[in-house]
């Protein structure tokens, strides 16, 4: 009895003759075209081929993390793409998992498994794959949301070329976001729309994405880049504002040398010649302190007459900080200035409480607090308050100077500590963790403010700072101890 032609051609790969299988099995397709159980075999025996060429580029990108094909290597999987796209063979089974899995470090470089992914959207995926996975190093992507996000990816490379239908990616993005249960990748697929979005002049659509974002990602640089790039055709003004935050935000130079090219021509645009200069000249120094080659853009630049290399670079930071002071107001709009004093510092150290009044007190996020001194009970800080309708939101917190405030005072006394551990000085309770390693009846001075006690139902004195009075002493000396 025959054995049937898939059989034929599964056996064969399963015992490595992968050539063999490919011969028996295509020519077995030409006789029996419609072969659903052939085409399955020649699905693996395809995928076996694009496994053995992604091997030699995730070894060649061991130490590159260049997971980008060569030339040959790329028209080798294309070939073998088209082909399995030809089976056309149902969704809901193991193959396509399997094959985006294999293409997870670099899926966006493959128009024909792209568009595989646009034609069938989330067909392609279970419930597993919606799901992220919790490895030792924390939460890895689901691989919808990672093949999302190389997909936005192919499109910002492809545009150009026509070769992808963005309102296509762009559906499957939203798709994406709802179906996935990750939360914590989620902002990257936002930031992802958002760059094509860009690309694509949808500037409003692109700042309602981005402006979430740099809410939690002030500190980057390259949040506030794309903000910037929402408004370089629209308000040059604001696109320098925001160039200038992201480059002053930036923890070293090199995270900004995208944002120093970006913000030159806005100069340029300004007559600000000297401070383009001193763009300029930091990101070269930037190039050759690490010994990288200068890009060609950047080399023209630097062959234009307006620039002057003998700028001092040093004095860029303080101008750019001038340009983007005010910048918090575009990020929150109009905002609220209120000063309070730090009632105490949260257990888990990511924030801090602040007194205004007995009525008033404000959660700060450790992150909006700008300062290079660690906050400490009793400090004065500045808050910057977000209106929303009739809600208010903390949005930026810096040290401030000292204020005269209601229900807020300083008395000085002798500190009496209870067996229980806590402690009063006259009629102003101190908790034990502000008594620290104070003894009892030391004299001291108390910061205290006017709170809430729930097992009295009134308002009482609370101290929220003790600083220990050093006494002076009194006595006369003994004039025998005087060497005269």
């Amino acid at each position: 009895m025959n054995e049937q032609p898939f059989r034929t051609v599964t056996n064969l790969r399963k015992s490595g003759n992968l050539q063999e299988a490919w011969n028996v099995g295509f020519a077995a397709l030409e006789h029996s075209p419609q072969d659903a159980y052939l085409k399955g075999a020649l699905f693996w025996v395809c995928y076996e081929f694009i496994k053995q060429q992604q091997e030699k580029i995730s070894k060649r990108a061991a130490s590159s993390n260049n997971f980008r094909p060569s030339d040959f290597e790329f028209e080798r999987i294309e070939d073998l793409l088209q082909t399995i796209a030809s089976f056309d063979i149902p969704t809901g089974g193991f193959e396509y998992k399997m094959l985006l899995v294999q293409f997870k470090k670099n899926l966006e470089w493959f128009p024909s498994l792209v568009n595989l992914v646009l034609r069938h959207q989330s067909a392609l995926f279970d419930d597993e794959s919606k799901k992220p996975f919790q490895a030792e190093k924390g939460e890895v992507p689901s691989l919808m949301l990672s093949t999302a996000r190389q997909v936005a990816s192919a499109w910002l490379r492809l545009n150009k070329n026509g070769q992808l239908d963005l309102n296509q990616v762009l559906g499957f993005i939203n798709l994406t976001r709802q179906q996935v249960s990750d939360t914590k990748h989620l902002i990257w697929l936002d930031y992802d729309q958002s760059k094509c979005l860009i690309v694509s002049g949808q500037y409003e659509q692109a700042r309602e994405l981005l402006l979430p974002i740099l809410r939690k990602k002030q500190k980057e640089a390259w949040a506030w880049g794309a903000l910037a790039a929402t408004y370089q055709k629209q308000d040059r003004s604001l696109a320098l504002k925001f160039f200038a935050k992201g480059i002053v935000s930036a923890h070293d130079v090199t995270f900004s040398l995208k944002l120093l090219q970006g913000v030159i021509p806005l100069l340029l645009a300004n007559q600000q010649f000297i401070e383009a200069s001193m763009c300029l000249k930091t990101a070269l120094q930037a190039y050759q302190s690490n010994g990288w080659k200068v890009k060609p853009e950047l080399e023209q630049l630097m062959n234009q007459p307006w620039y002057d290399a003998s700028v001092d670079e040093n004095e860029l930071k303080a101008f750019l900080k001038s340009l983007c002071r005010d910048v918090i107001e575009y990020l929150h709009g109009p905002t609220e200035k209120v000063i309070g004093v730090i009632e105490n510092i949260h257990k888990s150290e990511k924030g801090f409480q602040v007194f205004v009044n007995k009525s008033i007190t404000w959660s700060v996020r450790m992150g909006i607090h700008k300062s290079n001194l660690k906050p400490q009970a009793g400090d004065y800080v500045e808050l910057s308050l977000s209106v929303n309708g009739n809600e208010k939101e903390v949005v930026a917190s810096v040290p401030s100077q000292p204020v005269e405030l209601a229900d807020v005072s300083t008395i000085e006394g002798e500190l009496r500590i209870a067996p229980k551990g806590f402690g009063f000085v006259e009629d102003t309770f101190v908790p034990p963790f502000v008594i620290g390693d104070i003894v009892n009846e030391s004299r001291v001075t108390v910061l205290r403010i006017m709170a809430w006690d729930k097992t009295k139902a009134r308002h009482n004195w609370k101290a929220i700072k003790l600083e220990q009075v050093e006494v002076v002493s009194t006595l006369m000396p003994d004039f025998d101890d005087i060497p005269f």
